[in-house]
């Protein structure tokens, strides 16, 4: 049974090394090698919305599709909450590490929605 949950999540990305990309309307941006977590929220379907990131078969219409392009999606943790969340992680992430300043956050107040949380070289063992 598949279960259709609303909420927020975080999908973690390593970028081997690096690379511009062009993130639709934000436009090229230079990116260092490392571990990226990107936060989001799904009202209607977080297996779906997820999916999506993992998935080479897509329309690039959200920043973080761009991304995607650049860097392998290789983990994800989720949380059935209101959407409220999403920013409340954000916020959060950016005392911790490098945002990429205003990417997935055009409809909101925050600075950034991927944060640079890692290099490589530092990244614990699981990445």
């Amino acid at each position: 049974m598949l279960l259709f949950l609303k909420g927020v999540y975080i999908i973690f990305l390593r970028l081997k090394e690096e690379k511009i990309v062009e993130i639709g309307a934000l436009g090229e941006i230079s990116f260092e090698p490392g571990i990226y977590a990107y936060v989001g929220s799904a009202m209607n379907s977080l297996e779906s919305r997820v999916g999506r990131h993992f998935s080479d078969e897509k329309n690039l219409h959200w920043h973080i599709d761009y991304f995607t392009e650049a860097a392998e999606v290789f983990a994800f943790t989720g949380l059935k909450t209101s959407s409220d969340w999403e920013c409340i992680l954000a916020e959060t992430a950016i005392e911790k590490s490098e945002p990429v300043k205003h990417f997935g956050s055009s409809d909101c107040g925050c600075k950034s929605h991927l944060f640079r949380i890692s290099d490589l070289e530092n990244a614990p063992e699981v990445f």
